[in-house]
């Protein structure tokens, strides 16, 4: 449980660092309107960015390691199709939700 813990530090920190930029446009570009802050958004923000990094951290760490990537383990297919679905959707967020971060009025 302790390893689990220690492995989820470094995709929440990129999840954080990924989605502040967003925040701080959104808090500043918006704040003349009259709307609640979209917590929910960037709390999904924040966990798309999050997993897509910790289903990427084995891959680099066999990387690191020196070792060849491992194309006939189960593991290593699940990790790629984990990151591919991960950013896609994160992609789609970031495509509807864009206009609204550069203070576009009416823009949901």
């Amino acid at each position: 449980m302790r390893r689990f813990l220690a492995d989820l530090k470094i995709p929440a920190l990129v999840g954080l660092l990924s989605t502040l930029p967003f925040m701080l446009m959104e808090y500043v570009n918006r704040r003349a309107f009259e709307e609640d802050f979209p917590w929910p958004l960037f709390g999904t923000m924040w966990l798309l960015a999050a997993g897509l990094t910790f289903a990427l951290l084995p891959i680099a760490r066999d990387l690191r390691a020196g070792n060849c990537i491992p194309l006939t383990r189960l593991g290593f297919w699940l990790s790629v199709l984990a990151a591919l679905l991960t950013a896609w959707l994160g992609i789609g967020i970031l495509q509807d939700q864009i206009p609204c971060f550069l203070g576009v009025p009416n823009c949901d």
